[in-house]
């Protein structure tokens, strides 16, 4: 994402026009009639009444043409999609405008009393000033109405200087001020420009914060859940979808520290299948990785308490951690959990203990101390799965003392 640091000049006259029509569309239509109903009130005594009237009528068409043609240039956007026509029709508009008063004022220089003429001067000066606070947005749509208001009353004014003793004075003046007005029209302009673009930069930049902000944030979200892969990754058996070892062993250290603030047993449950590799060559490991996944939802169904960990620990073994389970709760679950697979008689033509699949099971309870180890607890289950095995596989073992272990079988 690149800040653009300056406005496109496209963009920045669109705004220009915007902006213009905005604040000048009703500012020309008010100030305009303000000087029409003035200068009906001016002539009326001097001038025919159907004469101001048709000039008081086209004129107020004029104004109403030109405010409808704005509005149309808002309302559909003219101003972005075709910029340059509307520039000229303003221009036009403008042009046409001041026309409609000088072309009045050298009408009138010869029709009306010197100090109505004088005053209808001052009248157009102050509309041609007023218009300088909203129409120099664009400089040139208030240069074309100085120069065709102003600009033709000045030159009939010095060429006309014997008709009245101060048109000489008066075509001086209107030319000193025309061009005060020009200077004053393009400083103000400028300042206009620069406005507009200092709002449009910040505007700009604030937008881009905006986005980059977002962008951070939508990257945050990715990586939060890249992480969480990851460490799914890293703790969760594929295939099984179990824990695997190194998730088993962090949940023993924590639940080996809740057992020692507790005073609470921990007991652990290692099984292994019985005759798995015959299982494997004889059925193909296709089949084999099919019922480690089913025993691993069977040992899922046989955990219900909220802690309770079952995860595989490698191979064909599983482990099953349950806090605060005293050695007769540890092997109530044993036998449920052999019930279970026994109910789901997975056939094993080659066992040697059944004609369907059976599990080992070695069962290890310690009253946590300060000496108790994860690596001590396992070590216990591994000893006592051991004399399962021994004593002939399909047997439960619980040592739950180093000395006094305890056989279980079918």
């Amino acid at each position: 994402m690149i800040y653009q640091r300056h406005i496109p000049r496209e963009e920045l006259f669109s705004a220009q026009l915007e902006m213009l029509m905005q604040n000048g569309q009703m500012a020309t239509v008010v100030a305009n009639l303000v000087g029409l109903v003035a200068t009906m009130g001016i002539f009326w005594p001097f001038v025919e009444f159907t004469s101001i009237m048709l000039w008081g009528a086209a004129f107020l068409i004029l104004l109403l043409v030109r405010s409808l043609s704005m509005s149309n240039a808002l309302v559909n956007h003219s101003y972005r999609t075709n910029p340059r026509g509307l520039f000229w029709r303003l221009i036009l508009g403008s042009a046409a405008t001041g026309l409609v008063w000088s072309s009045a004022y050298i009408f009138a220089a010869t029709r009306v009393p010197i100090t109505m003429q004088y005053t209808f001067l001052l009248l157009i000066v102050m509309i041609t000033a007023i218009s300088v606070g909203f129409s120099v947005i664009v400089r040139e749509y208030f240069i074309s109405f100085l120069l065709t208001a102003l600009w033709p009353i000045a030159w009939w004014s010095l060429v006309h200087y014997w008709h009245e003793p101060y048109n000489l004075l008066i075509g001086l003046v209107l030319l000193a001020f025309t061009a005060v007005l020009i200077v004053i029209c393009d400083r103000v302009h400028r300042t206009f420009r620069n406005m507009l673009a200092l709002n449009w930069e910040r505007e700009t930049m604030a937008r881009e914060l905006g986005d980059m902000a977002g962008s951070l944030r939508d990257r945050n979200r990715q990586l939060r859940d890249a992480r969480r892969q990851l460490t799914d990754l890293a703790n969760i058996d594929e295939l099984t979808g179990l824990g695997n070892r190194r998730m088993v062993n962090t949940a023993l250290k924590a639940e080996i520290n809740r057992a020692r603030r507790t005073a609470m047993p921990l007991s652990v449950i290692l099984l292994d299948v019985d005759y798995f590799k015959a299982y494997n060559d004889t059925y193909g490991h296709p089949a084999g990785d099919e019922v480690l996944q089913r025993l691993a939802d069977i040992m899922q169904n046989a955990t219900s308490r909220a802690g309770e960990v079952v995860g595989r620990y490698g191979g064909e073994e599983f482990i099953l951690v349950l806090p605060g389970s005293s050695p007769s709760s540890a092997m109530r679950i044993a036998e449920r959990l052999k019930e279970f697979i026994a109910e789901a008689a997975i056939p094993h033509g080659e066992s040697q203990v059944a004609g369907h699949i059976t599990v080992s099971q070695g069962v290890a309870t310690v009253q946590a101390d300060a000496d108790v180890t994860p690596e001590d607890l396992i070590k216990l289950a591994d000893t006592a799965l051991y004399k399962a095995k021994a004593s002939g596989r399909d047997a439960i073992v619980l040592e739950d003392a180093p000395r006094q272990p305890r056989v279980a079988e079918a």
